[in-house]
């Protein structure tokens, strides 16, 4: 019974012998195209023609085809001492190599170079090789069997299906439009993107998808960036122009230092000032904007110092534009004299008697000082922050009795002196135009008494001249009677 079963164990262990063996030579007189099994357009492939041989062949020849539509054949390259001056045309192509020990086992023949096309519009792509192999010994004509193999191809779509902005979409949109123009009020102050991609494969860069975007006023861009299976990104872009309606007025209307003790020739147009303080130890500053939307930012020492102290006043416009005036306040320890060294009046027939220390002048008016009268001070300080309220004071004006004209000296630290002139009415007497007026009257009473004196000598010789000779007579009668008594 045991010689029964080691006789059943040896014949089973040949029977699977014998099943087995020829299977793996079937297995190993094959060919394969090995190399990468997903590509992108533009890309190139590797692949290599790969044998496996039980016997030692010296010779292989081939048929390869492709799809011509995708992939574009570029190159061959021999390998392990494989011979064979192939030419590279389009599918099918006719292959032969030749060795000159022979090969047996596995052995790779020659690397297939392809160039998948930018154009792909495909998923993947096949390929097929079907090929001989001859044996060294007795030239056996071994047929492989035919092999395929398929390369996937990574989507190139990188386009959007729809765009939207705060729920609508943009218009005019169109995957192949890659740049829009949009306007909103200027109440919107986000724009919310919804990007939809035009294929399942294709992402968003990071940062670059669906999201909210907060806006400035004016001009902002906005991205949206695809990328495809096969890593080609394109960009959408959208120009959001939010409508600014801010003031963008950052004008000064007035700048008052120290409550206008210290004096400043303002201008909103002149940016700079330099002005000498004396023995000043704090300054207060007073600035308004011509807007009353736009801030004020007064930037200044904590302590004025003796020498160059600075201020800076800081206007924003409500849209945010700065503009700055500066203030240089050179701080010296000395007083100012703020006298004038002279009052020169021109028309005047009498010479004003100056005195810097005497403030009030008179001036007798004369009519023809009406509008004749020039006056200009000179100044006694060499300082140049020494002022005269009007730029020249050369006063021209209509001048009457009564008029007084004001010369206001001040320097920027306050210090002032003011000098007045009045002009009074004339009340002197004068002494030749009296004594001609008294001759005047006596020669007045003496021509009036003249003129009496000759009227009523003319009225008795006009009385003669009337009488008759009876009046006559009697006259006479009258006298005599007078005579005698």
């Amino acid at each position: 019974m045991s010689k029964l079963r080691g006789f059943l164990k040896k014949w089973f262990i040949f029977l699977m012998l014998g099943i087995l063996i020829p299977n793996v030579v079937l297995a190993a007189d094959s060919s394969i195209l090995e190399g990468a099994d997903l590509s992108s357009p533009g890309e190139i492939i590797n692949l290599d023609i790969k044998l496996n041989v039980s016997s030692t062949i010296d010779e292989y020849n081939a048929q390869l085809t492709y799809e011509t539509a995708i992939l574009e054949f570029i190159g061959i390259e021999n390998k392990n001492n494989w011979k064979g001056n192939n030419s590279i045309t389009d599918s099918p192509v006719k292959l032969s190599f030749t060795h000159d020990n022979g090969v047996a086992g596995e052995t790779v023949v020659a690397t297939l170079k392809f160039k998948v096309k930018t154009d792909v519009t495909k998923a993947d792509t096949l390929l097929s090789l079907e090929g001989t192999a001859v044996t060294q010994a007795d030239d056996t004509i071994s047929n492989l069997p035919k092999v395929s193999k398929t390369i996937a191809i990574k989507s190139t779509d990188n386009t959007l299906k729809d765009l939207k902005l705060n729920g609508k979409t943009v218009v005019n949109f169109s995957p192949n439009t890659y740049s829009y123009s949009i306007q909103v009020e200027a109440i919107t102050t986000t724009a919310n993107i919804d990007a939809v991609l035009n294929s399942p494969t294709a992402s968003f860069v990071e940062n670059y998808g669906s999201r909210s975007v907060q806006l400035d006023y004016g001009e902002n861009v906005i991205e949206i960036k695809v990328k495809a299976a096969s890593n080609a990104e394109k960009t959408y872009v959208i120009n959001v122009n939010r409508l600014d309606n801010r003031g963008t007025n950052n004008d000064l209307k007035s700048l008052i230092l120290n409550s206008g003790k210290i004096k400043l020739n303002f201008d909103k147009d002149t940016l700079e000032y330099k002005i000498k303080t004396y023995k000043l130890d704090s300054i207060d500053i007073e600035a308004l904007s011509v807007d009353e939307k736009a801030t004020v930012k007064i930037e200044k020492p904590e302590e004025i110092i003796i020498g160059e102290n600075i201020i800076n006043i800081i206007v924003t416009s409500e849209d945010g534009n700065d503009k700055t005036y500066k203030v240089i306040l050179n701080n010296v320890d000395y007083d100012i004299d703020t006298s004038l060294k002279d009052i020169e009046i021109f028309g005047c027939d009498e010479e004003l008697e100056f005195d810097p220390k005497i403030f009030d002048y008179e001036i007798i008016y004369k009519s023809k000082y009406k509008d004749s009268i020039v006056i200009k001070p000179v100044i006694n300080a060499t300082d140049e922050d020494v002022k005269i309220d009007e730029p020249l004071l050369e006063k021209t004006s209509v001048i009457e009795p009564g008029t007084v004209v004001q010369i206001r000296v001040y320097a920027t630290d306050g210090t002032e002196s003011m000098y007045t002139i009045t002009f009074v009415k004339d009340t002197r007497i004068n002494f030749f135009f009296l004594l001609g007026l008294i001759i005047f009257i006596i020669l007045l009473i003496i021509f009036i008494k003249l003129l009496i004196k000759k009227n009523k000598d003319k009225n008795v010789d006009e009385k003669v001249i009337n009488e008759t000779p009876k009046d006559i007579e009697k006259t006479k009668k009258l006298q005599k009677i007078n005579l005698g008594n």
